[in-house]
């Protein structure tokens, strides 16, 4: 026996049809609602992300040439005062053996060393330096327990006082004709710097040439 089939055969598609356009006309609609929404968000300031602001690192200023030159002659100063007292006294502390003139030329010859290129730097003596240099390592030398009590250095650190003295004394004149120098010419000092500074450059741009062709 054959299917029967419905007295009107279109009523079923045109339940479809109408379902599908219902459904459409729904989601339209929510689509509508959505865009409406976002259309009037707008976000205020407590809901806009913080952003931390970038700070630039800039390096901090070096100390310049004259002002490390001074540190270092001010430290000279001290230490060839302190050489200059131990070595008068026997390198002894009460009559004991002490380790004072030892430790004490080994500090003049590093900031001795260390200074001979800052003052060059700025076209200042240097034998002064290269002097102290050359010297320390005999005072080093001489302050063991064994030479101190022997009595046999006893002259030679009145001596070797009197040279501390002598070293002193000149870098302090160095120091004092430093300074006045800069009483004289106030912006002396800026323009070696900035003279410094040219010079570097262009030995920088030349391959590192020690010279610069006119």
């Amino acid at each position: 026996m054959p299917p029967r089939l419905p007295a009107s055969p279109f009523n079923p598609l045109r339940g479809i049809i109408k379902e599908s356009r219902e459904r459409i006309g729904k989601a339209s609609s929510d689509i509508r609602s959505v865009g409406d929404e976002l259309r009037g968000f707008s976000l205020t300031e407590h809901q806009m992300p913080t952003i931390a602001p970038v700070v630039e690192n800039k390096p901090a200023y070096g100390v310049s040439d004259r002002n490390t030159l001074l540190y270092q002659m001010d430290h000279l100063v001290a230490i060839l005062t302190q050489l200059e007292t131990h070595l008068s006294e026997g390198c002894k502390i009460m009559g004991v053996p002490c380790d004072c003139c030892g430790k004490h030329s080994l500090q003049a010859r590093t900031y001795a060393i260390e200074t001979i290129s800052i003052a060059a730097r700025m076209g200042r003596e240097t034998s002064i330096y290269q002097d102290i240099a050359s010297w320390a390592p005999l005072i080093e030398e001489i302050d063991t327990p064994e030479k101190v009590m022997s009595g046999e250095y006893d002259e030679t650190y009145r001596k070797e006082s009197g040279t501390a003295s002598k070293f002193r004394k000149k870098v302090q004149s160095m120091i004092a004709e430093l300074k006045k120098e800069d009483e004289e010419c106030p912006g002396c000092e800026e323009m070696r710097e900035t003279i410094g500074e040219f010079i570097e450059k262009r030995k920088k741009e030349r391959g590192g040439e020690g010279w610069i062709r006119s």
